[in-house]
């Protein structure tokens, strides 16, 4: 039955309940990844880890109508398999964003595209999770340019380049956006750290952020093989700001679940768009 008809023939009392289970059925199917794929780097990580996992069966029954991420509730260390060492924050969505998986298209579309010697742009990097994926599949005759512009998530994400023994990374602080040098402001919803936007009004602090250009971070890169952006709204500005070094891009894998003005302006230079999710979409161009 499609959800329409499910919407329009079954009374809003019974809905209600039967969404409510499907979220509590969702959460645990991501802790059910966080348990097969995540690992405590030590024996006091894993403790840490041990307990949000006990707790879980509690805690998705909170907060039913918002999303809600795995969190710990100690800052710990983690290995990510297949991926690396993260450091994790408690009370954040930290563990969300090194869980492999969360974005299973994504993840498959970057690997698919990327071989050794390849160059990747991570713009809105976080913690690093696919900067990390990207430079070990690059290899170090490859490269990865990642962007990010909290200070203290790009302190987190070079961190992490130390921790993995990564040396193939570049990491360009600021706000992507179409001009360089502007004092903009970004803000994340508490505990959701991977949220940070300059496009979205968030309640939380507004940290004061300089602006720089794709096409400014660009200048040196010959071609990029993947650019892959998730700016929580502020794609077209940074878009905008490649310039002439749109033509260096090949492939873009992009959040656009509220943004069809990104794919109109993609196709009109000569992107093909394919969708990849509910959330995100794959931009390859066209071979004359």
């Amino acid at each position: 039955m499609r959800i329409d008809s499910f919407k329009a023939f079954v009374p809003g009392f019974i809905r209600r309940p039967l969404g409510k289970l499907r979220a509590v059925g969702r959460r645990l199917r991501v802790w059910q990844r966080v348990r097969a794929q995540i690992v405590g780097a030590t024996a006091s990580d894993k403790q840490v880890l041990a307990r949000a996992l006990w707790r879980a069966p509690l805690t998705v029954w909170q907060n039913l109508d918002d999303w809600q991420f795995p969190m710990v509730q100690s800052d710990c260390t983690v290995t990510s398999r297949g991926v690396g060492l993260f450091k994790v924050r408690a009370g954040t969505d930290d563990l969300f964003h090194v869980l492999p998986g969360q974005e299973p298209a994504v993840e498959q579309a970057i690997r698919q595209a990327l071989r050794p010697g390849d160059t990747f742009v991570d713009a809105g990097s976080n913690i690093g999770f696919y900067t990390i994926m990207a430079a070990g599949i690059v290899g170090k005759t490859g490269a990865v340019i990642a962007c990010e512009m909290m200070p203290e998530t790009a302190k987190i994400l070079r961190d992490h380049l130390t921790l993995n023994d990564v040396t193939n990374v570049a990491v360009f602080e600021g706000a992507l956006s179409d001009t360089s040098g502007d004092t903009v402001y970004a803000s994340h919803p508490s505990g959701k750290c991977g949220q940070a936007s300059i496009a979205r009004s968030n309640h939380g602090s507004q940290i004061a952020v300089q602006t720089r250009t794709l096409q400014a971070v660009l200048t040196t890169t010959k071609r990029v093989h993947v650019l892959k952006m998730d700016l929580e709204g502020a794609e077209l500005q940074a878009l905008r700001g490649l310039g002439d070094s749109l033509n260096k891009v090949d492939l873009l894998v992009f959040e656009n679940h509220t943004a069809p003005d990104v794919v109109k302006w993609l196709q009109a230079r000569g992107f093909t768009i394919k969708r990849l999710d509910h959330t995100n979409a794959l931009a390859r161009r066209e071979k004359g």
